[in-house]
């Protein structure tokens, strides 16, 4: 009888071979809050192992082969469950030269197999029994669908020791089995979401800052940088310096004057700061007995006049003068002058 004729066709006992039965192996594995997961694809392809059983003397040996033609180990057998098999009614199309290339691979390796179990009998084993062993692997994608957004997770192995892989967050790179959506549509692993404190926007955790005055986690564009402390502080809970006039953490101010007001140093005119700003507004070179203060982007300045005190908030890249006051050299509140006044009180 011809061999492809005569080939006994079987595969592992509890393999799974429909769809659905990948399906109820995966989906199980993963949460998907306020959404849904379903197989956007999946293929199920039979792959060819031969079992060869050779005989030497009363000694049997069998090997299996692969498509390659390479030997499997016992570790893979045992786990694509070749052993344990059932027949098949309606076997995969094999061609001949498959099974008759694997037995001729099969003789040499059950003879060093012979070999190495000390055997007494010497020659070559003969093929007394061979069986086409179907093992499937498949392929697929799950998608996971949360309002109109979706995002979909490849996955392939062994049907029957395939495991449900875990979703790489593509902003985080965790790897997680519970997902969620940001409120700008995002999915991510639900463990990288955080709500803002303020507006309850459920959006990454990176995408939040912690105020440091509140402790409050809010969305950036509601958090300012203090000039002076160069925290992170919610807008609302900002304060104006009484003599900058900037706007500061109410950490940094004691009586609502800022750590940087209260912190004024002698300085003189050809310090380089002092002298960038002389340089481009020649009209405070008229006063004496400056002070500084820096922030992040601002020079603060304060000089003396037999008379009067000039407080001057100048930017630190373009020397723009933002803010101008006036006020008694013997103490007392400042005077806020109004920016088209500029000129005009520089010139007094």
């Amino acid at each position: 009888m011809d061999l492809i004729d005569s080939l006994i066709h079987v595969a592992p006992a509890d393999q799974p071979t429909r769809v659905r039965q990948i399906a109820e192996r995966l989906f199980p594995a993963y949460r998907v809050d306020g959404g849904s997961i379903h197989l956007a694809g999946c293929r199920l392809e039979s792959c060819l192992f031969a079992r060869l059983r050779f005989q030497l003397a009363d000694k049997s040996i069998e090997v299996f082969i692969d498509s390659t033609g390479k030997a499997v180990d016992s570790e893979t057998i045992k786990l694509l469950g070749m052993y344990e098999t059932i027949e098949l009614e309606k076997p995969p199309e094999v061609f001949e030269p498959q099974i008759t290339h694997a037995i001729d691979l099969g003789g040499p390796i059950a003879k060093k197999q012979f070999m190495a179990s000390d055997s007494d009998e010497h020659g070559d084993p003969e093929l007394v029994d061979a069986c086409a062993v179907w093992c499937s692997f498949v392929r697929g994608k799950l998608r996971f669908t949360i309002g109109d957004q979706s995002v979909d997770l490849s996955f392939k192995g062994w049907a029957r020791t395939l495991e449900p892989p875990p979703f790489v967050c593509p902003h985080s790179g965790a790897r997680t089995f519970h997902l969620a959506a940001t409120d700008d549509g995002r999915i991510v692993d639900a463990d990288q979401i955080e709500q803002c404190d303020e507006t309850g926007r459920r959006l990454l955790s990176e995408d939040l800052v912690s105020c440091s005055v509140t402790g409050k986690r809010l969305v950036a564009d509601l958090v300012d940088v203090c000039p002076v402390s160069g925290k992170n502080v919610f807008r609302k809970e900002m304060v104006n310096c009484t003599i900058c006039r900037q706007r500061v953490s109410p950490a940094t101010t004691f009586r609502g004057v800022c750590a940087a007001c209260r912190q004024l140093k002698a300085v003189k005119k050809v310090d380089p700061r002092m002298a960038r700003v002389l340089d481009e507004h020649s009209l405070l070179d008229r006063w004496r007995d400056w002070r500084i203060s820096e922030t992040a982007a601002d020079y603060i300045l304060v000089a003396h006049g037999f008379f009067k005190r000039l407080l001057v908030v100048v930017d630190k890249d373009s020397l723009e003068l933002k803010e101008l006051a006036t006020g008694s050299r013997f103490g007392g509140e400042w005077s806020p002058v109004e920016r088209s006044e500029f000129d005009s009180v520089l010139r007094l």
